[in-house]
């Protein structure tokens, strides 16, 4: 029989993406996910989970663990979005909108963990976000990495030529 375990912990979030699931790395579900630098990781050393920290790179200061709930569980029922608050004179309150939340914004998480006994990895997932310190988020010039714009979609659209002119074209400088 599993055990589940409630666990509070303060951090920064990167990465956040906690309103609308995405899909996840196999492509075969949608997920929440964010990346989150605990200030103690005292907690994954009771809980036996230092193995799930990764070492932080830029803009990643630390080291962090990535968290993911999927949006539906094993038997395909929706599982329940992850709970998105803000502190505001010394009171939380609702997340207004779908104001997206920069990278290194300070962060109480409450955490699940569920032991499914000897054997078996344990789980670790978010139930609920409080921003305690907001970085408004900030498109950069890898924003468009998920994919192309809708403008960059139409002008690809025209004559084969232009795909053959851009695959030749070879002796591009590079500025950085």
């Amino acid at each position: 029989m599993a055990t589940f375990t409630t666990v509070f912990i303060s951090g920064k979030v990167y990465w956040a993406k906690v309103f609308d699931p995405v899909d996840n790395y196999e492509k075969t579900g949608k997920e929440w996910t964010l990346d989150f630098v605990p200030d103690n990781v005292d907690f994954l050393k009771t809980h036996r989970l230092l193995d799930r920290l990764k070492e932080g790179k830029a803009p990643i200061e630390g080291d962090y663990i990535r968290l993911r709930k999927p949006a539906k569980d094993k038997d395909g029922k929706d599982n329940d979005p992850i709970t998105i608050m803000k502190r505001e004179d010394d009171k939380n309150v609702d997340w207004e909108g779908k104001t997206k939340i920069g990278n290194g914004s300070g962060a109480d998480l409450k955490l699940t963990i569920a032991d499914f006994g000897a054997g078996k990895k344990k789980a670790i997932w978010v139930k609920a976000v409080r921003i305690t310190d907001h970085i408004p988020f900030e498109s950069d010039e890898f924003s468009g990495m998920d994919g192309p714009s809708d403008t960059a979609k139409a002008d690809t659209k025209g004559s084969k030529t232009k795909k053959k002119d851009a695959e030749l074209d070879l002796d591009d400088e590079i500025p950085f």
